[in-house]
């Protein structure tokens, strides 16, 4: 088997026999498997919107390819399953912190050193991909080459395709600052200089390219200057709106990248799932930006998000207004994050929260695998393809 990325093959089901064969005689040697990622622990497949089919046949511009860390791929290439627009790997080791006060040592599974966090990213990302993920964009400021060297490991052991996201965002509620030297670098400039960095970093997206709350000037001149360096490069965008819920951020993102020209086509505003139930009747903001042609982000949904709170039941209520408002062809589905408790190796659902948490929510909610497919499969290649300039 070649270790480029290739399409998903669920795995062979053991007999009952042969379960119970393997439990009453290997137990210890299963449990390992497990840690080493022997295949004998792959005993499970996508959910059934993986052997689905869109309503729609998907079409691609000529000339279209998805920029991963390891190569271009024509979209109508991808492996089928789950391309997931927003999720964080990082790609560099840093030390866990220890054990605070309250918790019990010896905590979560941590990586020592580099060597075993890019192991356990393999391994996560091929717990994911036996779930059904078979690419996800990964967004970043700058990148130096060592830690692009260590995606393109993970991407490469794990079977699973890596997006790099690029360029620059803000979040004053958050840790995100712009570098002074962006602060002081003219529009103008700023996109220049994406222009050069984006063949350089292999970037395949400009994300995610957050703001704060509320949008500032300097928000606002980064903002036009990534919309000038997507014209020239063609790559598309997705952002970040506060956690906090912030529909002018969502409206002023979309405006800002339209007042230099940038088709909404190729824009999509993310975290709408965090606007506040009480914030505005549902789905209103997300109506609006929809209406106007961009991509509608539902990047923060199959776990826990501390900074909003929202509960599933809601996030699936609001999904559902949107189909129903007829904007299935636009909707997008990520996790965002993956801390260290939420991977699989603690207590978690790693980066296949989404396809074992909110997705079958939805299947239960009433939302059938052709259109679970099309938002999973169809939606996010059609966003991340582009064709090179």
């Amino acid at each position: 088997m070649s270790n480029a990325p290739d399409a998903v093959k669920p795995a062979s089901r053991l007999s009952r026999r042969e379960a119970l064969r393997l439990l009453n005689t290997g137990a210890a040697v299963g449990a390992a498997a497990w840690c080493l990622g022997d295949p004998l622990s792959a005993q499970a497949e996508p959910g059934s919107w993986a052997r689905a089919t869109s309503s729609t046949k998907v079409s691609f511009p000529k000339g279209s390819i998805i920029r991963t860390v390891l190569k271009d791929i024509p979209p109508e290439q991808m492996p089928a399953g789950s391309v997931q627009f927003h999720q964080h790997l990082g790609g560099r080791f840093a030390p866990t912190p220890p054990p605070g006060p309250n918790e019990i040592a010896p905590g979560v599974v941590a990586p020592k050193n580099e060597a075993e966090y890019i192991d356990l990213m393999v391994e996560e990302l091929k717990m994911a991909r036996v779930e059904g993920l078979v690419c996800l964009a990964d967004p970043g400021s700058y990148r130096d080459a060592h830690t692009i060297e260590n995606l393109k490991q993970i991407s490469l052991r794990s079977n699973v395709h890596v997006v790099l996201g690029g360029g620059y965002g803000q979040d004053l509620a958050m840790a995100s600052r712009y570098p002074e030297a962006v602060k002081k670098m003219s529009e103008d400039q700023l996109a220049e200089e994406l222009i050069r960095d984006t063949p350089t970093q292999r970037w395949g997206a400009y994300g995610e390219i957050s703001t704060s709350q509320p949008t500032r000037p300097e928000d606002k001149k980064v903002l036009r200057a990534i919309g000038k360096a997507a014209l020239k490069t063609r790559l598309p965008i997705f952002t970040h709106t506060p956690h906090a819920g912030c529909s002018d951020c969502a409206i002023d993102q979309l405006d800002a990248f339209e007042s230099v020209g940038v088709d909404p086509h190729r824009i999509c505003i993310g975290h709408l799932s965090t606007i506040k139930p009480d914030a505005e009747p549902l789905g209103q903001t997300a109506k609006l930006l929809g209406k106007r042609g961009a991509w509608l982000g539902f990047d923060t949904v199959g776990h826990v998000m501390t900074q909003s709170m929202i509960p599933e039941q809601h996030k699936v209520k609001y999904f559902l207004a949107l189909l129903e408002m007829g904007f299935e062809d636009q909707l997008l589905l990520a996790s965002d994050s993956t801390p260290v408790p939420l991977l699989k190796a603690n207590w978690g659902d790693g980066y296949g929260a989404l396809l074992k948490q909110f997705v079958p929510k939805l299947s239960y909610a009433g939302v059938s695998d052709r259109v679970l497919h099309k938002i999973l499969v169809d939606n996010p290649r059609r966003f991340l393809a582009f064709v090179p300039a």
